[in-house]
């Protein structure tokens, strides 16, 4: 049994690696050019089985680990970006289902889920709240044994294509800010109308503007403690995956410096006894991209660890997770700025073999999803009563 899913899960990285170079490499450019969704890629995520990695058994899925679903992630990210940051936050929903949803949520959407035919987006941001997670303005409405949701949400990452929007809302109208629900609002009842364009430096292809959600929704597809899912789900799974989109970038700015250096030692008759400046800078370089190799890995090895125990929900542990999101987004900079440094000129150029244009723009990004001064204000708030940094 666990041979067969060992070799189950390698499959699985296997079709990620092969989607990633096949298909979302040849359109990566055409989709952040036009600002387009990546539909030839998400159709192979959804043909291949590789939108229910994450699946259990029980539920027809290969059940991979988040290391797993970290590694497909970063496959598809270092061809497109776009497309990994959509696989990310596809898996980031879906774990939350597996671990928190109802026995008749999971019934019901998981099966769709390895059939290709649930692509799942987020709308916890909203209108007025500068990016806080924990907190919302709109709230569940009682109507007829069912829930009534309109939310202005500030993004909902690929909102228009997408099969069903998980949207964080007040468990009722008297409730505080923090007393939150999560709600898995599915077609025929899910409207999103757009109240803004997703024109941007990078990630132009994930098409995430804003949108007025409005919904009914099932009390059984009501998540209902989102305190409890964010601190021991939500919160590590997009600290992992989140970063697993950085490394991608960086191994292919890395790539990039790579074949650069290698196309002028051949230019120059790669003679003399000492290595070219070039290559001197570009080992340098392999220093930052070790280390976020290691950060990624070594987070979602600690999930797996505790994700089961109390610890997932110390502060300690989810200062760890913030420590992962600021150290792979501050480490995907520094190996992409070496990266076009070592490329010179046809690196800056926007049309050449070794451009570094649409990868530093979508490197752009990384500090700012989840905003890097949010994570460290949250560190420093939890260091005023923990005994250990």
């Amino acid at each position: 049994m666990g041979h067969r899913c060992r070799r189950g899960r390698a499959i699985v990285l296997s079709r990620a690696r092969a989607v990633g170079r096949e298909v979302a490499a040849v359109h990566a450019d055409d989709v952040d050019r036009q600002g387009r969704f990546p539909v030839e890629t998400v159709t192979e995520l959804r043909r291949t089985g590789l939108l229910g990695a994450l699946v259990p058994a029980v539920w027809g899925g290969p059940g991979v680990g988040l290391g797993e679903a970290a590694a497909m992630v970063a496959a598809i990210a270092e061809h497109c970006a776009s497309s990994g940051l959509i696989l990310a936050m596809h898996h980031i929903q879906v774990a939350c289902i597996v671990r928190h949803a109802t026995p008749e949520a999971r019934h019901r959407l998981l099966p769709a889920v390895v059939a290709g035919d649930l692509l799942l987006a987020n709308a916890a941001s909203e209108v007025g709240l500068d990016g806080e997670r924990r907190q919302s303005l709109c709230a569940l409405e009682a109507r007829e044994g069912q829930f009534h949701i309109e939310k202005q949400a500030a993004t909902v990452s690929y909102g228009e294509y997408a099969d069903g929007v998980l949207a964080t809302a007040r468990r009722s109208a008297d409730s505080a800010p923090h007393d939150q629900v999560m709600a898995i609002c599915l077609p025929p009842s899910l409207s999103l109308t757009a109240a803004g364009d997703w024109d941007t430096l990078g990630l132009r292809g994930t098409c995430s503007q804003p949108y007025l959600l409005v919904a009914d929704v099932p009390e059984d597809l009501v998540i209902a403690d989102y305190a409890d899912m964010f601190m021991r789900t939500s919160l590590p799974a997009s600290a992992v995956l989140l970063s697993a989109v950085w490394l991608g970038i960086a191994e292919a700015a890395a790539t990039q410096a790579h074949r650069s250096v290698r196309a002028k030692s051949r230019a120059g008759g790669g003679g003399g006894d000492a290595p070219p400046i070039a290559a001197l800078r570009l080992a340098e370089l392999g220093v930052p991209l070790h280390q976020l190799r290691e950060v990624v890995a070594g987070g979602a090895q600690a999930y797996e660890a505790v994700k089961d125990t109390p610890e997932v929900e110390t502060l300690r542990f989810s200062s760890r997770m913030d420590f992962l999101k600021l150290s792979s987004s501050t480490l995907v900079g520094e190996v992409v700025r070496r990266a076009v440094a070592i490329c010179g000129l046809t690196g800056y150029r926007n049309r050449s073999a070794t451009s570094m244009a649409r990868i530093s723009r979508d490197a752009a990004a990384a500090p700012l999803m989840v905003n890097n001064d949010r994570a460290l204000q949250a560190m420093a708030q939890t260091l005023l009563v923990r005994k250990e940094l």
